[in-house]
């Protein structure tokens, strides 16, 4: 569940059912997205997004990210920077330098875990065309679902042949 901060957004939820092109379903609009996962214990992950973005761009980034945390069950927090000025200077004072543009103002989305800084759309988009999206994040992935195949100790062994009986064989011959 998304956790709104912006009045503005909350009526707009509440009126149209969609936030950011997305539609909403369910509209209990407190608690944090993503479903319970085992993957990440306490850590949270930080999506820093702005809900009331102009650029086509900015949300579509947002909603690759959002959709990627959602299908693999990671949990994560989206914090506004449009509707709430605390989280946006915090997205701002954390972003460290080597990723800021040149006119020093980080756009959305960046991600945090916790405190840690992961990274921005680009960094993200790297890491799970790499599949390497939990070293990203700083999680732990969870452990394979697939059972290894065992070896084989036989190879190349003969397999007897089904045995046919007469009958058998005169019926095929009709």
């Amino acid at each position: 569940m998304i956790k709104l901060q912006c009045p503005w957004l909350r009526e707009q939820v509440r009126l149209t059912g969609t936030v950011l092109g997305l539609t909403v379903l369910g509209l209990c609009l407190s608690g944090s997205v993503g479903s319970p996962s085992p993957l990440a214990a306490k850590m949270v992950i930080n999506v820093f997004v702005a809900t009331v973005a102009g650029s086509t761009a900015i949300k579509k980034k947002q909603q690759e990210v959002v959709g990627f945390l959602e299908a693999n069950r990671i949990d994560f927090e989206q914090k506004d920077i449009a509707c709430n000025d605390d989280n946006r200077q915090w997205m701002r004072e954390n972003v460290p330098g080597e990723k800021k543009p040149e006119n020093g103002i980080p756009l959305p989305p960046q991600i945090f875990n916790e405190e840690l800084y992961c990274g921005d759309f680009e960094s993200f988009f790297d890491a799970k065309e790499g599949n390497e999206i939990f070293v990203f994040l700083g999680l732990t992935p969870l452990p394979s679902k697939k059972k290894p195949e065992e070896p084989t100790d036989v190879q190349n062994e003969e397999v007897p042949a089904e045995e046919s009986t007469v009958e058998e064989e005169e019926e095929g011959e009709q």
